[in-house]
């Protein structure tokens, strides 16, 4: 069998053939290059022919890949598509309105975001021995950012941050410093909540001097918020001389907690229902009318299908938009 290995002329300089089994073609310029190989034997002959991209030597930015809105000193992650002859070199510079810079290398690589807020440009340089090329520049914006696990990219967290600012909301860990935005609201933590939400992140309870609860006594830290909504009518607790304060806090008991807060033991909604607020949540629910006073007030949609989801938990994230919205507390 003989092989034979070539280039038509049209896509080299020069035409070039080769009739070793394992060719090495050099190719003097970049771009498509039509190779075609030619196999024969005394029965005769095959041809296979491929499209082969030759790349530029030099150094070409393909794209890259910057988060334009980061927290204060979150870890950033700054990545890269270049071609070129190898090794790539990759430099990031990242400038203030002053013009200070912070050079990272390496792709991925990782900025440290500064503790001062601003914007910030970022920008590319690949270089290789044969030349280099720059990206423009992309701003990035840097906030303050309270909790190392709700960056400014997190759903919730012009909320969270509202909440935490206001005083209302607690974080679950120093170090690191967390929000837990996944944790769950207990009826313990719902009563402190309410009452900051409604007198103010310094507001502090009348200290304890008889339990309301069996299961809350005066030595429980949550005991004075938990006896004050007792005072205020909010609650009448759980059944049988409990409150149940490791309980967490359900979207249907939600609704009851916060209007009654916001507005007084004696309040109630319109009892008339006529048509369902939610198709989870029929008229003969003991919970329509606060779910449906909820909607009228804008602070809540359900949960998505046209259903409230009543009985699900809710959690410190979603807490923090319902505070924010039925409190009228609403992020600067």
């Amino acid at each position: 069998m003989s092989c034979a290995l070539w280039l038509p002329a049209a896509s080299v300089r020069a035409q070039g053939t080769s009739t070793s089994s394992s060719p090495t073609v050099t190719f003097s310029t970049f771009g498509s290059k039509l190779v075609t190989l030619k196999a024969c034997n005394s029965a005769g002959c095959s041809t296979v022919t491929k499209m082969v991209t030759v790349l530029d030597p030099r150094p070409q930015i393909v794209g890259t890949t910057i988060p334009v809105l980061v927290g204060t000193g979150q870890p950033v992650t700054l990545q890269d598509t270049a071609t070129g002859r190898p090794p790539l070199t990759h430099r990031w510079t990242l400038s203030d309105i002053a013009s200070n810079s912070t050079v990272v290398t390496g792709d991925p690589a990782t900025w440290n975001a500064p503790a001062v807020p601003g914007v910030y440009l970022a920008q590319l340089q690949v270089s290789n021995g044969d030349g280099s090329a720059s990206s423009e520049p992309v701003p990035v914006t840097v906030v303050a950012s309270t909790f190392a696990d709700v960056p400014p990219t997190y759903w919730a967290w012009k909320f969270i941050q509202n909440m935490y600012a206001r005083g209302i909301f607690d974080p679950c860990g120093i170090s690191p410093f967390n929000f837990c935005p996944e944790g769950n609201i207990t009826r313990a933590q719902m009563a402190i909540l309410l009452l900051r939400a409604k007198e103010g992140g310094a507001y502090v309870p009348p200290p304890c001097v008889t339990a309301k609860f069996t299961d809350m006594p005066c030595s429980d830290p949550a005991a004075p918020w938990v006896n004050e909504l007792v005072v205020r009518g909010v609650t009448a607790g759980c059944g049988g001389g409990n409150y149940c304060p490791l309980n967490p806090v359900t979207r249907d008991q939600m609704a009851v907690f916060l209007l009654v807060a916001e507005e007084g033991g004696t309040y109630r909604p319109n009892t008339t229902c006529t048509t369902a607020p939610f198709n989870d949540v029929p008229c003969s629910s003991p919970f329509a009318i606060w779910v449906r006073e909820l909607v009228t007030r804008g602070v809540t949609a359900g949960c998505g299908g046209g259903a409230y989801c009543p009985g699900n938990v809710v959690n410190r994230a979603q807490m923090s938009i319902f505070i924010s919205t039925a409190f009228n507390l609403p992020p600067p």
